[in-house]
């Protein structure tokens, strides 16, 4: 399931494409920040990537999962980059680190791919599996041809305590003005991520976007209505609401609407 906030309601989308606002055409570097399902949500975007023939890589500034296989490039060669994207339509990059993590190459490395022409999917900041987060001072790492900077937040760390479920909470507490043990509620989750020491820390005059992941119940699904009609109202355009991103195959489109 994918929704934007349209004019009219939520618009059900049939991709991450359509509900960012991405052309083809243009190429784009998407650092993708927070918590709440990044690594999915990347997955997506490579599938709609080689999907549409989008000449493309998919990598971290920071550290982030990874599987081990044809489509994998280790060492930070681009004569390699290139040869795997001919034989798998895709690249996944960066130095292993352990069975499951790497870290990212180099700027410098991640820049000469940019200079071929691909576009990059990059994880900008880690949250240890936590639905919310907030960054801490060396956070995020964005890389400066980045275009579109994509906040995700997991549904499921909604009316639970900010100390449970979020990372860095003490910088979560922090921004909104509360304690460890308060609960996150929706107006907690667009003041943070309007936040200039939030969500939209290093932003500046990129297009930003948050995606309200794991909206996996209607109960879900209506809080995340809730949460991004707060998120318009504290000047944040574009939201979506999204839930199990590498099974949606319901091409429909339908207007939701809210009520309160």
């Amino acid at each position: 399931m994918i929704l934007s906030w349209r004019e009219d309601g939520w618009q059900k989308e049939s991709s991450l494409f359509d509900a960012l606002g991405v052309n083809v055409d243009h190429q784009e570097v998407l650092s993708l920040t927070g918590g709440g399902g990044k690594t999915t949500v990347i997955r997506r975007l490579q599938k709609e990537c080689m999907e549409r023939n989008v000449f493309h890589g998919v990598s971290t500034t920071t550290h982030m999962q990874y599987e081990k296989n044809e489509s994998f490039l280790g060492i930070p060669s681009l004569e390699s980059f290139l040869e795997i994207y001919q034989r798998c339509g895709t690249v996944w990059m960066g130095e292993p680190v352990s069975e499951e993590k790497m870290k990212g190459f180099s700027e410098a490395f991640l820049q000469k791919v940019f200079k071929t022409g691909a576009w990059l999917l990059l994880e900008a900041d880690g949250a240890k599996c936590f639905p919310i987060k907030a960054p801490e001072a060396h956070e995020p790492v964005i890389l400066p041809e980045t275009t579109r900077v994509i906040q995700v937040y997991g549904m499921d760390g909604l009316d639970q305590s900010i100390g449970e479920r979020c990372f860095r909470s003490h910088r979560v507490a922090e921004i909104l003005g509360k304690k460890e043990n308060d609960q996150l509620t929706e107006v907690d989750l667009a003041v943070l991520a309007a936040s200039p020491q939030g969500g939209k820390k290093l932003v500046g005059d990129r297009f930003y976007h948050v995606i309200l992941n794991k909206a996996d119940t209607p109960q879900q699904v209506r809080k995340a209505m809730i949460t991004g009609a707060k998120m318009l109202e504290y000047g944040i355009s574009q939201v979506s609401i999204t839930s199990h991103l590498l099974e949606d195959t319901d091409k429909g489109r339908k207007i939701w609407h809210l009520e309160y």
